[in-house]
Order: C-alpha cells, then structure tokens, then sequence
C-alpha cells in the first residue's frame, strides 16, 4: 500500500511537469499564442490566466480514480489468490473492457456507433487478434518460475535485510477457502473493469467537444484524480491499521522511478487512442507488460529457466506479437 502511494505521487510530480511544458510551450498541443509577443519566454512566471492555459477537466479526473483504485485493489488481489492468476484476470478483464468500450461505443459513444461498425474494419480479423492477446495471457501463467538466488548476509550487521527476508519467505499463494477465492477473483475481474475504463470519461468529454482536443490537455486532470484517489484509500489503509502502516524506506526511490515510468507510458497511451483508436489501442499496449515482465524473469532475475519454460515463453510472445499485427491491421490504416 506504501508502494502504490509513493507511486502515484510521482505519477502525479510527472504529470506537472508536463502541466508546466505545455503552459511555456502551447505549442505542444498545437496552440499558437497570439496574447503574448515573441519576444515573451517567460509564460509560467506572468501566470497567465489566458486562453491557452490548461485546464483542469474533473471527468478525467475521474478516469484516474477508477484507475487508482484498481491499483489498490490488486493488493488484496494477490493476497487471496496470488500474483499469476491475478494478472491473468484483471489483465484480460482490462484489455476485454478496453477494446469493447472502442469497438462497440459503450461509453465514449453511446450510440453504438463503434469501430466495429466502421466499414473500415476488418471484424474477424480484430476479433481473432483480441482473443490471441488473452490467449497469450494465460500462457504466461503456465511458466514454472524457479527459485529466487538467496543473498548473501550482510557479515556488517550479521543479519539479512527486512526486505531480503520478506523476498525470502515468499511461498506461492497458500490453498484459501472457497469464499475467499471467490472473492479475489471477483475483485481481480473488477480492477481490471476499472483499469479498462479509465479514458472513457475523459473520451466522453473529448467524442462530444466538451472540452479540449488535445490529449494533452487531459493528463494532468487525470493524474491528479489518480493521486488523490490514492491517497484517500491510502488514509483508509492508515486507519485499519490504526495509525501505524507499514511502511519500507527501501520501496521509495523504486516506487518513485516506477510512477514515473508509468506516467511517461500512459500520457503516451493518450496520444495512442487518437492516432489508433481505443479498439486498437488497448489490446496492443496491454499485451506489452506480459513481454517485458517476462525478459526481466529470463535476464535478470533468473526466474524462468528450463527447455519447457522457454519454449512457452517463445509461444506466448508469438502468439502476443500475431494477435497484436492482427488487431493493428484490422483497422484500415492502423498499421
């Protein structure tokens, strides 16, 4: 819980950091400034309250909360049925939701009017694609990781690291009752609803000219609801655990590095879903993680190993990498 809110504090640090490039530069989202002269380079300090500030747009606000409190609930997640069946659901839950909000309009056009009615679509085609990503999905939980390289101890302090014994001490998920399986499971498929759902509000507002066309304009709203939302569930967290969270300094410069990474991804995303479309967009950037999680097991952690474990490893990338040329090409234009 202590990861998750220092990471989406440096999505939220990073998401300023672009708010401050496109107030000096507005060009970025193809503004030309006629208020200010050439001769001005010093936009932030005026604090100009012009046409061509950003603003701060709540329906994107809201995407990061559902975004946010997906995240959370990956915690519990874990916990009740372990990190492989975890992923595997709310990471096809994601891309299903996703790719289903663009291809039928079930949120950003309510009318039915989706990509898969576009005479430019190839159906079948986007259709098999889809099913090839989920499908690559659930080879990646059929890899046996082997066991994590033992550190060696610290003959300073003669004791092993808090984190070390934490990393050491990790079992596989144990056997848990019916109900509790049930209800990470359920969990799991809801967070992956939220994640999903995350550019439909700020899409609804953009598909219906409520408000800015550039997607740039929407990241900092968008990452503000995600802090925030953390935040919230993170004072919740502090107060079932009455006042004393537990918390490992070890985990801040990581947690740090990784909301920025990830910040750096999803204003990416953003431009994605107007070049591509959502349809396209979703199955293609949520079949990426699986790929690079999997390079870091075999490169640098040593987890996968072993003739089997390599050859479903080649299988699930392949089978990712036709389902994503499928849906790209499905789409007139899209590849």
């Amino acid at each position: 819980m202590y990861y998750q809110w220092v990471m989406c504090s440096a999505i939220w640090m990073t998401g300023l950091f672009i708010q401050l490039l496109i107030f000096a530069f507005p060009m970025m989202v193809g503004k030309e400034d006629t208020t200010y002269g050439t001769d001005d380079l010093n936009p932030i300090t005026t604090g100009r309250p012009d046409a061509y500030s950003v603003k701060f747009i709540p329906m994107a606000a809201l995407g990061g909360a559902l975004w946010a409190t997906g995240n959370t609930m990956s915690v519990p997640v874990i916990n009740l049925i372990g990190l492989s069946m975890g992923l595997l659901i709310w990471g096809a839950a994601n891309m299903l939701t996703g790719w289903a909000s663009g291809a039928f309009g079930l949120v950003a056009n309510p009318f039915g009017h989706g990509d898969l009615d576009d005479p430019g679509t190839n159906a079948p085609m986007m259709i098999t694609g889809v099913v090839l990503a989920v499908v690559s999905l659930g080879m990646y939980t059929q890899i046996k990781a082997g066991d994590p390289v033992r550190p060696a101890v610290n003959s300073s302090e003669g004791e092993i690291h808090v984190m070390d014994e934490v990393l050491l001490d990790h079992q596989p998920t144990k056997a848990k009752s019916g109900a509790s399986r049930i209800a990470g499971i359920t969990m799991a498929v809801l967070a992956g609803i939220l994640f999903g759902n995350t550019f439909s509000p700020p899409n609804w507002v953009k598909n219906y000219n409520h408000g800015p066309s550039g997607d740039l304009d929407y990241v900092f709203s968008h990452f503000t609801g995600i802090f925030a939302t953390s935040t919230i569930w993170f004072i919740v967290y502090c107060i079932i655990m009455r006042g004393s969270p537990m918390i490992n300094h070890r985990l801040t410069l990581p947690a740090m590095l990784s909301g920025a990474m990830w910040a750096v991804a999803q204003t990416m995303w953003f431009l994605a879903n107007t070049a591509l479309s959502v349809s396209v967009s979703f199955p293609l950037i949520t079949s990426g993680p699986g790929i690079v999680s999997a390079m870091w097991g075999v490169f640098v952690f040593g987890e996968i190993t072993g003739t089997r474990n390599y050859i479903v490893l080649c299988l699930a990338i392949v089978t990712a990498v036709v389902g994503c040329v499928l849906i790209g090409a499905s789409k007139g234009g899209g590849c």
